[in-house]
């Protein structure tokens, strides 16, 4: 009799054990360990750091996630390390940190932060976010992966010819020495066979190899021109350039094109900008891709364009219908 029960108590422990099994929750595939490493403490890196941890949380908390994404990995701590330029002790406890962690991957966010993240041959995946020209950076492979803050040029000339369809003269203001790549790159759009439709868009090269040059060469051309298109350039980066071209070009009934907020801010008709906390998402997705196994890939970074209606107005300029 005794063994007989002990036989029924086991059979019946058994059968409590694979009944719980069956209603418990699905067991996700074995947790994941990032860190993300920040160039310093300025407001867009945060947004991008706080945008890709709001991403690669997302998921984990989504009481709704799909039988598919239960094989993706689950990130279960996120460690972020902020860089203190010419701090040598910070940096070196750092990649201490980053050495002996344990991280599956590290994400870069800044080019100081990638240029350490590569250097110091820290293991494991790596990706970067908010660097303006990776290739640039030292230390960064050539495959390496992640988002940069380059919108390929061709993207860029067709959206402005897509706002303007009025635009056949835009006036490309650059260094040649720094930019030369970014003419021929924007010649060559717009030169391709029937991208704008029924028209064409000639690239106006205002070439400057110095400060003490812009006034002459903005002046000289404004009234050939329908736009002066202002890019990211060593030479044309300040604050009182950037206002001084504005008002002239204004002043002779043209428009700027400028390349983040502050253009528009300041009078320019358009700009292209970015919201760095969605950036931070779409680097969160290619994480979450990344540690799946789907592969390491760069891939373009998400933007918005606004155009400023009260210039746009002022220039008596045709605009594409519900902009």
């Amino acid at each position: 009799m005794p063994i007989t029960h002990s036989k029924n108590l086991y059979c019946l422990i058994i059968i409590a054990v694979l009944c719980t099994m069956a209603a418990a929750p699905l067991v996700r595939a074995s947790d994941t360990k990032i860190a993300v490493v920040v160039s310093q403490k300025i407001r867009p890196y945060l947004q991008v750091t706080d945008g890709i941890l709001d991403r690669v949380s997302q998921k984990a908390s989504d009481p709704e996630a799909s039988d598919a994404e239960i094989s993706d990995p689950e990130i279960s701590d996120s460690d972020v390390f902020f860089l203190s330029p010419g701090d040598d002790l910070v940096t070196t406890q750092v990649i201490d940190r980053l050495i002996t962690g344990a991280y599956d991957l590290v994400a870069a966010v800044g080019p100081e932060a990638a240029s350490l993240v590569w250097e110091t041959g820290i293991p494991g995946k790596k990706i970067y976010a908010a660097v303006l020209d990776p290739d640039a950076v030292s230390h960064i492979p050539d495959d390496a992966c992640g988002i940069s803050l380059r919108i390929p040029v061709a993207v860029q000339l067709y959206t402005i010819a897509d706002a303007f369809p009025s635009f056949r003269k835009i006036g490309l203001l650059f260094d040649p020495n720094h930019n030369q790549w970014f003419l021929e790159a924007a010649a060559a759009a717009a030169d391709a066979t029937n991208a704008f439709g029924d028209r064409s868009i000639h690239i106006i090269p205002l070439q400057v190899r110095a400060r003490n040059h812009i006034a002459r060469v903005v002046t000289d051309n404004l009234a050939d021109i329908d736009a002066v298109w202002m890019i990211p350039d060593q030479t044309v980066i300040s604050e009182k350039l950037i206002q001084y071209v504005i008002k002239q070009a204004l002043y002779k009934n043209t428009g700027v094109i400028g390349y983040n907020a502050y253009f528009t801010r300041t009078g320019a008709l358009f700009s292209f900008e970015f919201d760095y906390v969605a950036l931070g998402r779409q680097a969160g997705v290619l994480i979450i891709d990344y540690l799946a196994g789907k592969g390491c890939r760069s891939v373009s970074p998400l933007f918005e364009t606004r155009i400023n209606s009260q210039v746009a107005r002022k220039l008596g300029l045709e605009m594409e219908a519900g902009r």
